[in-house]
């Protein structure tokens, strides 16, 4: 009878061993996962971020040079850039803009879908601790539970 008892209160504390050693290995690997992705996430937008900024200094001096360029021929032309000749540079100041206002705005539709793809990950990942934890609960629950019931059918008997 009381090896009965003490079997099943072993069998329980096995069990309790086993299950929080999974559980923790189980969480290690989620919280690593979950830093992996944050590590992604931000190499990914500096590296959008970078290419935004290469871009932006790219158009700047195209237009530098295309205004330089249309400055020289209205100078040598004998012509001032009052009148049409600044309405042409306005145009491509105008232009060079709604360029860049693109190209943020295309930076910010990636980073806020860069941004969503993490949050979705953390957030799947915050749900399977939580699940790992109510297994590691359920688990110890029923591991006392069936050694209570183990031992005190021993003693009955």
């Amino acid at each position: 009878m009381e090896v009965v008892a003490a079997a099943a209160v072993a069998k329980a504390v096995s069990s309790v061993y086993y299950t929080k050693r999974s559980s923790d290995i189980q969480k290690k690997q989620t919280k690593a996962a979950t830093a992996a992705a944050e590590k992604e996430y931000e190499l990914q937008r500096q590296k959008t971020q970078l290419a935004l900024q290469n871009e932006q200094r790219n158009n700047r001096n195209l237009l530098a040079q295309q205004q330089s360029s249309y400055k020289a021929k209205l100078g040598a032309s004998g012509l001032s850039q009052a009148g049409s000749g600044q309405v042409v540079l306005d145009a491509m100041q105008k232009e060079h803009d709604t360029e860049d206002n693109y190209l943020t705005q295309q930076a910010k539709i990636s980073l806020q879908a860069l941004q969503n793809g993490i949050n979705e990950t953390k957030t799947h990942n915050l749900l399977a601790l939580k699940q790992n934890k109510v297994s590691r609960d359920t688990n110890y629950v029923n591991s006392i539970t069936d050694a209570g019931y183990s031992v005190g059918r021993a003693v009955i008997v």
